[in-house]
C-alpha cells in the first residue's frame, strides 16, 4: 500500500507543478534489495511493485514490505512495464521493439499488434486504473499507442514529430492522473510535459528548457 501511495503522490505532484511552484515529497522508505540498474516500475495491484532492469534483462517483483519475492528473465530486454488492474496481465515493452503480454508467472501470452502502424522503440507504459486500457509511449516514433484493456486490440494512436502543441520529440515517460483522467506524456527533447485527455486531445503543457 505504501508504494502505491508514493506513486500516486508523485503523479499528482507532477500534475500540480507549474512556474513558481514547488512540491515537497517526504521520504518514507527505500527499496533496493537485489537491484542493480532499476529502469521502470509499476504497482502490482497488491501493494507491491515490479521493477524492470534493462541491462540485466530481468524484472524484479517486491511485496508491500519491500522484500524481493521474484526475479523473472526477459531475454529481449525489458524497458517499460504495466499491470492490468483486474485480469493481472503484465505488459512489458522490450528492446526488440515489441510489447509482450505476460501472466503472473511471466510466461509470454502474446504480443501487442500495432497494425496498421509499427513500433520503433516502445518504452514507458501506463495502464488506466479503471478501464485497463494500455498506453505505450514510443520515443522512436514520437507517438503514443493505446490498446483496449479487454481485447488487447489497438484502439488509438496519436503523436507527430515536432515542437508544436500535441507534437512530440522523443517522448519517454507516461502516467495517468486518476483524479482528472488526464494522460501526462514526458516530451523529453521538447523539455516539457504535455497533457492529453484519454482520446489524445491536447489539453495543456508545462515545463521549459533551463540550460
Amino acid at each position: 500500500m505504501g508504494h502505491r501511495f508514493l506513486i500516486v503522490v508523485a503523479i499528482l505532484a507532477l500534475t500540480c507543478t507549474a512556474f513558481g511552484q514547488t512540491a515537497t515529497l517526504t521520504h518514507t522508505s527505500t527499496v533496493n534489495s537485489g537491484m542493480t540498474f532499476p529502469s521502470r516500475l509499476a504497482a502490482d495491484g497488491g501493494g507491491g511493485i515490479y521493477v524492470t532492469e534493462t541491462p540485466t534483462g530481468s524484472v524484479l517483483q517486491y511485496n508491500a514490505a519491500g522484500t524481493l519475492v521474484g526475479t523473472f528473465a526477459v531475454a529481449e530486454g525489458p524497458a517499460g512495464i504495466g499491470v492490468h488492474p483486474s485480469n493481472g496481465n503484465i505488459y512489458v515493452s522490450r528492446l526488440d521493439g515489441a510489447v509482450g503480454i505476460y501472466n503472473a508467472a511471466f510466461v509470454e501470452q502474446a504480443l501487442f499488434d500495432p497494425t496498421p502502424f509499427a513500433f520503433v522503440a516502445p518504452g514507458d507504459i501506463a495502464v488506466h486504473p479503471t478501464t485497463g486500457d494500455v498506453y505505450v509511449v514510443d520515443g522512436g516514433a514520437n507517438q503514443v499507442f493505446v490498446f483496449d484493456g479487454g481485447t488487447e486490440l489497438l484502439t488509438g494512436m496519436w503523436g507527430l514529430e515536432g515542437q508544436g502543441m500535441g507534437e512530440l520529440q522523443t517522448n519517454l515517460a507516461i502516467a495517468i492522473d486518476p483524479a482528472t483522467d488526464y494522460v501526462l506524456v514526458g516530451d523529453t527533447d521538447n523539455f516539457r510535459v504535455q497533457v492529453f485527455d484519454t482520446a489524445g486531445i491536447f489539453q495543456f503543457k508545462f515545463g521549459y528548457r533551463t540550460a
